[in-house]
């Protein structure tokens, strides 16, 4: 990356030549000279298109999603151990099981995307899970609520890997990772909204249905009827959607075939899918996703109880867990400012996972109220800006054929849905109130996330001297971005 380099987006740097090029061809299949301004015109009003219509849907249906995957942990403070009889570990052994669901079949969802189409699979997967977080509040004993969680996490899975999938199909290279950004701003944005909601919920007095089983029923009732609307909404690619035109749909194609990512009507080929996945630096980069996961999934699931056991009353626990995921809605607002700043993927993702590990260290260190909750508000701000980079960093760096971007997109989620093995077994009850087996824990995958950061650097700094040393002339070739 060098000087001559204009940043189009967060982090993401195409030169001005190549820019030009990209548009030029784009809008008249030839490189003749052509207002920038103007192509950077058409360029714009087609992605707020896209942005209004498929990244805003996501973005509502993700919050729903985590909504109601983290509704087990408001659950919990208001009665839900009580009234099933459960002891010890037993909570975190459904909190496990909703990850044993989701990775049974995650890694072969986007698979099954690219034959199904987003358009059919995404809604249903959303029902799907809707239902099943209803079922939840309607179990009587701890076994059924074991199912459940496995259940709810088979039908959650596929959904954000299949996202931003569709999202790589969808957006030019140096525009995708904003977008990527800006749709995990959800998963903050579902801790702030369904803290206090829930709050209010489990306030709901009735003689027969308890405060617990109404934060089920109704949060699994609204992502039903949201995820119908998907049906009418979501688009299998750029090729195929009914709400561009015929020009728009016609310059996408031809952007997205210039620049090397168009995959939405491209066929998947095996040889390719194997090719990616022996790829060593695939597998480290995931390991700073991992660790931006365990710290999101530390405040999504475990804030309630982590404030419960400062003193607080259930009700105020509820909505005190908001704090920290808002200062992470924050942090995810601003980080593409910071990555500028910083001037790379690599350094900002470091910063952020950085902030985690001081906030670990706060909470690990001492009992102290006020620097309890400060260190959580670091893990918050620090885990969520982290996930407002790696995973977009992911996908774009492993944007070169579809194989790429359909396994990066997979692996993103599994990676980070795997976290949720370690962090249902690290903070056990028996550890309250200060849980230092968890925070510990945490320090450790926060050092090993900023090493994959510094050696993902190191690998595409030599990837992209050895692609630039093997061109021919002028020709083009894909640089990792870092």
């Amino acid at each position: 990356m060098n000087s001559s380099d204009v940043s189009l987006d967060i982090g993401a740097k195409v030169s001005k030549v190549e820019y030009a090029e990209l548009t030029d061809v784009a809008l008249h299949g030839t490189e003749d000279s052509v207002s920038i301004e103007q192509n950077d015109k058409l360029l714009s009003t087609y992605c707020r298109k896209v942005d209004r219509r498929i990244l805003l849907y996501a973005t509502i249906l993700c919050i729903l999603n985590q909504s109601d995957r983290g509704s087990i942990g408001v659950a919990k403070v208001v009665g839900l151990e009580n009234d099933l009889g459960m002891v010890k570990n037993d909570f975190n052994i459904a909190a496990t099981l909703f990850t044993v669901g989701y990775l049974s079949l995650e890694f072969f969802s986007n698979f099954v995307l690219k034959w199904v189409g987003a358009s059919r699979l995404l809604p249903t997967l959303g029902i799907l899970w809707g239902v099943v977080c209803a079922l939840q509040g309607v179990i009587t004993t701890k076994g059924q609520l074991y199912a459940m969680r496995i259940l709810l996490g088979m039908s959650e899975c596929g959904f954000t890997a299949g996202i931003l999938l569709i999202l790589s199909f969808f957006y030019p290279k140096h525009k995708l990772t904003t977008r990527v950004g800006l749709f995990y701003l959800s998963s903050p944005l579902a801790n702030v909204i369904s803290g206090p909601l829930a709050s209010a919920l489990s306030q709901i007095n009735h003689p027969t249905i308890k405060r617990w089983q109404w934060v089920f029923i109704l949060e699994g009732v609204i992502t039903v009827a949201v995820s119908i609307l998907g049906y009418f909404v979501l688009q299998d690619h750029p090729e195929k959607c009914k709400f561009l035109n015929t020009e728009e749909r016609e310059f996408i194609r031809r952007y997205k075939h210039r620049e090397g990512t168009l995959g939405g009507s491209q066929k998947l080929a095996a040889r390719d899918v194997f090719q990616v996945l022996g790829d060593w630096q695939v597998w480290v980069m995931m390991g700073a996703t991992f660790a931006a996961c365990e710290a999101c999934g530390s405040v999504s699931v475990f804030a309630p109880e982590l404030i419960n056991e400062l003193g607080f009353t259930a009700a105020q626990a509820q909505a005190m867990s908001a704090l920290p995921s808002a200062c992470g809605a924050i942090a995810m607002v601003f980080i593409g400012r910071f990555v500028r700043m910083c001037g790379s993927h690599w350094l900002a993702g470091t910063s952020a996972l950085a902030t985690v590990l001081i906030g670990s260290i706060m909470m690990v260190s001492t009992l102290n109220v006020p620097v309890r909750i400060i260190g959580l508000c670091l893990t918050g701000t620090g885990g969520f800006a982290g996930l407002g980079i790696f995973p977009g960093w992911n996908i774009t760096a492993n944007s070169q054929s579809v194989a790429a971007s359909t396994v990066a997109s997979g692996l993103t989620v599994f990676f980070g849905s795997s976290s949720g093995f370690v962090l249902s077994n690290v903070f056990i009850n028996s550890d309250a109130p200060r849980f230092a087996i968890g925070h510990t824990v945490n320090i450790g995958i926060m050092v090993l996330g900023i090493t994959s950061c510094v050696v993902t650097r190191i690998s595409m700094g030599r990837r992209n001297r050895k692609l630039r040393e093997t061109r021919f002339g002028g020709e083009k070739v894909f640089q990792f971005e870092y």
